[in-house]
């Protein structure tokens, strides 16, 4: 049995490996009911160590948070998976058959490239901040614009246009705005209290600066339309909160959509298969399969994954644009594996 001195030394030595790569950087775990957290640098402001109370921009990982907003829409039967997006923008889509639907989008199967229209050549004139000023019209003018590079269902191509238009969908739905519905579905249910699109005055000076690879101070991404697929902040305490709600969800407000999420819905490759959001994947060691996302913009970068079977879960936060996935990845396998396996 893991005693909990056994888990933060895992902990800790996955964080102190890393610090020479960041600026800051905080490494969190859960094993059942313990758990551990330990930071290491500094959070580029006041020159404090991080811990677990952070707050870092955590890229793509927003996007298992507003799949869990379509899952929750599902599970009411508001909506359906297969539900075309068409019906919910209120336009054609670049494709008639078949449509591209809310499941295709949450999948990355949708055959929409990456980026939206005219990001892009945004982006190359405002390196530091290239969603800046791209608002929900110009995302779904975009998608009338867009051409599908595969058959809807057939393909992964990854996406942030398409988890874009997945949250402006639901949020049209919901006769809502995106920040809303997340904070209603999402954040408010499981009382993710520091998971925000935007940092609120009482929370600024427990945020992180973020850095470039080279760990220089750069500006904060502001992703307008693009925040459902990247624009949420949080702290590895919530984090870890939001991954033990997946490892246990008979305990919180929203159950059945919490094991939706989980469900594997397309095959990538022979490696990896979606869910709604999530990646699946083996683990070399151990083979059991994990679930996992990470993130990453322009001064952070981020990874959550957990194993349902034995109740592992890692959240790794940075303030610096390196990735930190075989820091989270490594510590995940150590968990189900290595010497914190019962």
């Amino acid at each position: 049995m893991t005693s909990r001195g056994d888990l933060a030394d895992l902990v800790r030595r996955a964080a102190e490996a890393q610090a020479n790569r960041h600026e800051g950087l905080v490494v969190a775990a859960l094993r059942g009911e313990r758990s551990a957290v330990h930071g290491t640098g500094s959070t580029g402001g006041t020159g404090s160590t991080p811990d677990g109370d952070t707050l870092f921009q955590i890229g793509s990982v927003t996007k298992v948070f507003t799949t869990l907003a379509l899952a929750a829409a599902v599970t009411r039967r508001e909506i359906t998976i297969d539900t075309p997006v068409d019906d919910l923008l209120g336009m054609p889509s670049p494709t008639a058959d078949p449509p591209i639907t809310l499941g295709h989008l949450a999948a990355h199967s949708s055959g929409l490239p990456r980026l939206p229209p005219g990001v892009l050549l945004r982006g190359l004139r405002q390196r530091s901040d290239p969603y800046r000023g791209f608002g929900p019209d110009d995302l779904v003018t975009g998608y009338s614009r867009a051409r599908s590079r595969a058959r809807p269902g057939r393909r992964f191509r990854y996406s942030n246009f398409g988890v874009a238009l997945l949250g402006e969908a639901l949020a049209r739905h919901a006769g809502t705005s995106w920040d809303r519905l997340v904070a209603a579905e999402v954040t408010g249910p499981l009382g993710l209290r520091d998971t925000v699109p935007h940092v609120r005055p009482d929370q600024q000076d427990r945020r992180a600066t973020g850095h470039s690879a080279r760990r220089r101070p750069v500006p904060d991404w502001d992703l307008g339309a693009v925040a459902p697929a990247g624009g949420l902040w949080s702290s590895a305490h919530d984090v870890l909160l939001f991954l033990g709600a997946h490892l246990e969800p008979g305990g919180s407000e929203v159950p059945d959509a919490l094991r939706l999420v989980q469900q594997p819905r397309f095959r990538a490759n022979r490696w990896m298969r979606l869910c709604l959001g999530w990646m699946l994947t083996p683990l070399r060691r151990s083979g059991r399969s994990v679930l996992w996302h990470n993130g990453g913009t322009g001064g952070f970068s981020s990874f959550a994954g957990f194993q349902p079977e034995t109740g592992a879960g890692v959240v790794v936060l940075s303030n610096t644009a390196r990735s930190v996935d075989r820091a989270g990845m490594g510590l995940l396998e150590e968990l189900v594996h290595g010497a914190a396996t019962p």
